[in-house]
């Protein structure tokens, strides 16, 4: 902790010092003789606690104490006082001192006790500043999500969960969630905007809450475009809400900074967006590319991608969260396979457009597919579609018009395996997807992946996965 400390006995004061030192790893910011040094001093080099004499000439501690409350709330102040000032430090607790220390009983011990008093009381409030913080966040988020079904907010609802929006001029604005955007926002908002909240909404997108001060513009639509100006240094784009005067129009404001921002992403009209976020629809499209990206099923991941941007264009899913669900996929392929996804999961979170989206996933997806040439990618495609046929090298080869031999190497050379052993790996998941899927007995199962012999097909499916097909339906059950 920073401390000051100030009483006009020099003597004293030095033995305080001493002690603030010996009480642990402290630093002594100023040692004073007067109040008035006290906050000359406190401009240059603020401290946390101040621990002050009580009856000192020209500025008492309590005068102090009080200034320091008005100029520096936080800053907390420990009255130092002989047994004769009692009535003092009474009235200095009730000022707003945080606690008091006889002079005749000062010492290490006493000082470490008043300061391990303080930090408690300070993590004490940071945790109830959090909770407070954590339910206003669930609050506010619930206003967003749910527009169906809450009735109208009111100031009251709005108080009770230390919002202090008036009912005046006040917008809404939504943002990617990035701590360089909240502090370029910030610095736009200064004196011409007030009652300002921010919250997370999620891993992707923030919200904006504010009222307008009434003399900073001569237009309140001004306030709106200042956002517009403020969008062209930010990662990511922005979205505004029209001004509104009364809190039961707040979910309102939500939806409109929304569809602003969204309109802004597709690069549309907000009029022509749909009603439907489309989230369950975007959730499930990424759940099936994802278990087949991280299955190594590139091909096929791949392909529910490049299905996924389709939809995604068609209907205008809710961008914020189409953002965050791609960005989340790309992050996660990066652990796994590294390759320099991780730059393109960066460059995801940050797009302002569904262009840009569209270009950063398939350079991800680029990285992704190997660079086979042709005649193998026509190979691996046929593997891919005729898997539950009689496959064989021969077969292959007359599909892509190559020699046996030649084919045998150069589809070694670039896809890393031979042949059979991609075949049976593709034929071996999926087995796995039908025995987790469906109800098809396990001789089904073998023979609809192309394997006639059941024995054949449980030794082979036990040494890809480490255990039997039974044990893989029977787990899936229990689930």
């Amino acid at each position: 902790m920073k401390i000051i400390v100030v009483d006009d006995e020099p003597l004293v004061r030095q033995y305080i010092v001493q002690c603030v030192r010996d009480a642990g790893e402290n630093e002594i910011t100023a040692a004073v003789s007067s109040g008035a040094k006290v906050l000359r001093e406190m401009k240059d080099h603020p401290a946390d606690v101040v621990f002050a004499d009580i009856t000192m000439p020209k500025m008492d501690g309590i005068e102090l104490l009080k200034e320091l409350k008005k100029q520096y709330p936080s800053t907390a102040v420990i009255m130092l006082t002989c047994h004769d000032d009692f009535e003092y430090a009474r009235a200095a607790m009730q000022s707003g001192a945080r606690d008091y220390i006889l002079k005749t009983e000062v010492s290490a011990d006493k000082i470490r006790e008043a300061l391990d008093k303080l930090e408690n009381s300070h993590q004490q409030q940071l945790a109830k500043d959090m909770a407070k913080e954590m339910e206003r966040g669930r609050f506010l988020r619930h206003l967003v999500d749910d527009q169906e079904n809450i009735p109208s907010v009111k100031v009251e609802d709005l108080k009770k969960h230390s919002i202090y929006l008036e009912e005046r001029a006040y917008l809404a604005v939504v943002f990617l969630n990035r701590k360089e955007n909240t502090e370029i926002i910030q610095r736009y908002l200064q004196e011409r905007f007030e009652n300002s909240i921010f919250f997370i909404h999620s891993e992707q997108e923030a919200f904006l809450l504010t009222n307008v001060k009434r003399e900073a513009f001569s237009d309140q639509k001004e306030a709106v475009s200042l956002f517009y100006h403020c969008a062209l240094q930010l990662r990511g784009g922005i979205g505004c809400s029209d001004v509104h005067h009364h809190v039961s129009h707040l979910q309102r404001a939500f939806a409109e900074a929304v569809r602003d921002f969204d309109a802004g992403f597709y690069q549309v009209p907000a009029q022509e967006l749909p009603r439907e976020s489309h989230v369950r629809e975007v959730e499930t499209g990424i759940m099936r590319a994802s278990v087949k990206l991280m299955d190594g099923d590139i091909r096929g991941g791949c392909i529910d991608l490049e299905r996924l941007l389709k939809y995604v264009g068609e209907y205008k899913a809710r961008s914020c969260f189409v953002l965050e669900a791609v960005q989340k996929l790309f992050s996660r392929l990066a652990v796994k396979r590294d390759q320099g996804l991780q730059e393109i999961a960066d460059i995801i979170s940050s797009c302002c457009t569904f262009a840009a989206l569209c270009e950063a996933v398939r350079e991800g997806i680029a990285i992704l597919q190997p660079g086979y040439s042709v005649a193998i990618r026509k190979a691996v495609d046929h593997i891919h579609h005729h898997y539950a046929e009689d496959l064989s090298l021969n077969t292959v080869a007359d599909v892509v018009f190559l020699n046996r031999d030649y084919l045998s190497r150069q589809f070694k050379k670039e896809v890393g395996v031979n042949f059979s052993e991609y075949l049976m790996k593709v034929r071996m998941k999926q087995a796995r997807r039908l025995l987790e899927n469906s109800s098809l007995r396990i001789s089904e199962v073998a023979c609809s992946i192309g394997i006639m012999n059941v024995s054949y097909f449980s030794t082979v499916f036990h040494k890809t996965f480490g255990c039997k097909p039974n044990d893989v339906r029977k787990n899936k059950q229990e689930e």
